[in-house]
């Protein structure tokens, strides 16, 4: 009997056990299969918070190196209380910080237990201060954030933009190449314990941030506060509204300087863009450059050919056409430099106005020039709904249409470099992680003009400053080319112009024998002066000065006789002729040669095999036949750079090369490489310190 209760207590003992067990495994299955994924969450969201590390932004630099948006750091407050007694604290705590009351940062600040809230982002030095002052602070923490600061202050601050908290581009090249510039960001994770009371936050890396890469500008901050400091005494001076100025190498588009100025404007409101390639305006007289090539490109007139101007009033109907001076019978050439309105619409009603849209929609005016910022206009440039008389001379002359100054300064570019249109642009190139150039501009110049219709239009330019509207500035240490403007504004109210509002401008190219520089200054309202000549053209000339005395323009010494008898000796036919060196980088030695003989100049090597690395002078430039071109060689691979021969180089054409591939460098003595380390040839490493001898007998 004993031994049939004791299997009975033994049976239900193991029935008991293995309804116990069972009930394990199937909670065990709840638990790891059932809802594995939900509690693992819960877990997480017990222990640990996963919040944002934002990726420092590669920076940016000018045309020289000089980096004029670098990285920095500020510290930002947030809230993590993990009970409602810190919540208590917290919100004393912040009240001693801010200065504000415990029911107003109750009202602002709704903070719960164990929830992440952001107090402020980028406290002040004193709020800093402040909070680190406090005794223990509970459910409060401070946090470092990369963010972008200027070192040149405001100068340039219209063509870089600015970024906002969470470090992204919102305006100019910050937001343009944004994508480029951010990087990608990290993440981290806030450990705690199981009842979240591990304290103080440590964060745990789970995911890198990666820096961005960084991007070269074509500006030269030198010149661009130079431009900016006259733009502003100009626009002070003549008590205008606001101006704009661009300056642009003539031959590639690379924007050398740009800048607004409006005085009404809060300096700390940060620039959304630039005016000088976001607003337009009516061009007035400088438009007269478009008309003059239409006219020249027909054929039908000569520079020389006479036009009665009217004494000062031209009858149109029911309109007239007005000039300041009255004129009696003046050449076409006279008519441009005078800015003679009623010359210069009879000679476009003799070529006709469908010409002169053809010609100013081939300058580029009507379209984004694409020169890499943001907010850029087109401007207005359409075929009126029939050509009269009166609307084909007030075209020609600049009204009814609208451009923006970049497209101005772009079309006297093409007189500069000699016929071609270039495409301006402010990115010259983008620079990886290991600070390598991976991607470079090239520029495409297109040929728009005839090279005889670029002398005579040459020429008038000099004339306006010589003789005509432009002789307030004709006392400069070197010729200037250009045009005055003197446009009344439209009356958007009631369709027809303001009598006593105006936009003045000058826009050309310097120095004139040899231009380097073209560009615009463009003044909105200036008074009681109006006129370009007097207002806008003495701001150009003072920055094309001061540009001079940074690249010793009035250096340039006069033509060498026995130079040019030489040129005539080598060129064809011994008739030296004008050409434009076009860019021979990437090329192999007998593609430059042969592009070189070509054009009638003489190609000189250093170094031999690869491909053209460098060519002094620099593409694009104005040469004439007999000419010699330098061009410096070197072997480049995937994993290898050899050293190029730099004998016979100038040192600042030496540094160029150098500076091609950020290869630091000695120097000794004076005059032309007459030896270097590396050997030509030598595979070089990045950074590889190269060392220059010069002396004043060594080859050109």
């Amino acid at each position: 009997m004993k031994k049939h209760y004791s299997r009975v207590r033994i049976g239900v003992v193991f029935i008991l056990l293995t309804m116990i067990f069972a009930l394990f495994l199937a909670r065990l299955a709840m638990v790891q299969i059932v809802r594995g994924d939900e509690l693992r969450q819960k877990a997480k969201r017990q222990y640990q918070e996963t919040i944002e590390i934002p990726a420092a932004r590669g920076g940016i630099f000018d045309v020289k190196g000089n980096n004029v948006a670098a990285n920095t750091c500020f510290k930002s407050l947030f809230a993590y209380p993990l009970t409602k007694q810190e919540i208590t604290t917290a919100y004393r705590q912040l009240a001693r910080t801010f200065g504000k009351s415990r029911s107003e940062l109750k009202r602002k600040y709704r903070l719960s237990p164990k929830k992440f809230c952001w107090i402020k982002r980028r406290l002040s030095p004193e709020e800093t201060a402040r909070f680190e002052n406090l005794d223990q602070p509970r459910g409060l923490y401070l946090r470092e954030e990369p963010t972008r600061c200027y070192p040149y202050g405001t100068i340039g601050l219209g063509i870089l933009g600015f970024v906002d908290l969470d470090n992204r581009g919102k305006a100019g090249v910050e937001l343009v190449m944004d994508e480029y510039l951010s990087g990608s960001n990290g993440r981290s994770i806030i450990q705690k314990d199981g009842k979240g009371l591990q304290y103080p936050i440590h964060e745990v890396p789970l995911r890198e941030a990666v820096a961005g890469r960084s991007v070269a500008l074509t500006i030269d901050w030198n010149k661009q506060q130079i431009v900016e400091e006259e733009l502003q005494r100009a626009v002070e001076k003549y008590n205008a509204r606001g101006g704009s100025a661009v300056f642009l190498d003539p031959y590639t588009g690379a924007v050398i300087a740009a800048a607004d100025f409006f005085p009404d404007r809060n300096p700390a409101d940060k620039p959304m863009k630039l005016e000088a390639v976001a607003a337009v305006f009516e061009p007035g007289s400088v438009f007269k450059l478009i008309t003059a090539a239409a006219v020249l490109e027909d054929g039908n007139i000569q520079p020389s050919d006479t036009f009665f101007a009217e004494e000062g009033r031209w009858k149109l109907g029911r309109h007239s056409l007005r000039d300041d001076h009255k004129h009696g019978w003046l050449t076409f050439r006279q008519g441009f430099e005078y800015s003679s309105n009623i010359l210069m619409g009879k000679v476009a009603n003799r070529t006709g106005g469908d010409k002169v849209l053809t010609m100013a929609k081939r300058f580029g005016f009507g379209r984004k020039t694409g020169c890499g910022l943001n907010g850029e206009s087109r401007g207005v440039i359409r075929r009126p709904g029939r050509w009269s008389k009166f609307t084909t001379s007030t075209f020609a002359i600049g009204h009814g249409l609208s451009v923006t100054a970049i497209q101005m300064a772009q079309a006297f570019a093409v007189i500069a470099s000699g016929g071609y249109l270039s495409q301006p642009y402010i990115v010259k190139a983008r620079i990886n992680d290991e600070g390598k150039v991976v991607e470079r501009r090239r520029s495409r110049p297109i040929k728009i003009l005839d090279d005889k219709i670029v002398s005579v239009l040459d020429g008038f330019l000099r004339g306006v400053v010589e003789s005509g509207t432009g002789q307030p500035i004709a006392d400069a240490p070197f010729p200037i080319a250009g045009k005055t403007g003197t446009a009344e504004k439209p009356n958007l109210e009631t369709g027809g112009y303001h009598k006593n509002r105006f936009v003045a401008s000058f826009a050309g190219y310097f120095p004139a024998d040899s231009p380097l520089v073209a560009g615009v200054v463009v003044l909105d309202e200036p008074g009681p002066v109006h006129y370009g000549g007097y207002t806008a053209g003495p701001a150009f000339k003072n920055i094309a000065v001061k540009f001079g005395a940074i690249d010793n323009y009035q250096l340039i010494p006069p033509a060498d006789p026995s130079a040019e008898r030489k040129r005539i000796a080598a060129a064809p036919n011994g008739k030296p002729t004008n050409v434009i060196l076009p860019d021979l980088c990437g090329m192999s030695p007998g593609e430059a040669k042969y592009k070189l003989k070509k054009l009638g100049l003489a190609p000189a090597f250093s170094g031999t095999g690869g491909s053209v690395l460098a060519t002094f002078p620099s593409a694009f430039s104005h040469l004439r036949s007999g000419d010699r071109v330098r061009c410096v060689m070197c072997k480049e691979s995937e994993n290898d750079f050899h050293m190029p021969d730099l004998k016979g180089l100038t040192l600042r054409e030496a540094v160029s090369v150098l500076d091609h591939y950020g290869l630091p460098f000695t120097c000794r003595g004076r005059g032309r490489v007459k030896d270097q380390k590396p050997k030509p040839g030598t595979v070089i490493t990045d950074g590889e310190l190269v060392k220059l001898a010069l002396a004043r007998n060594a080859g050109a």
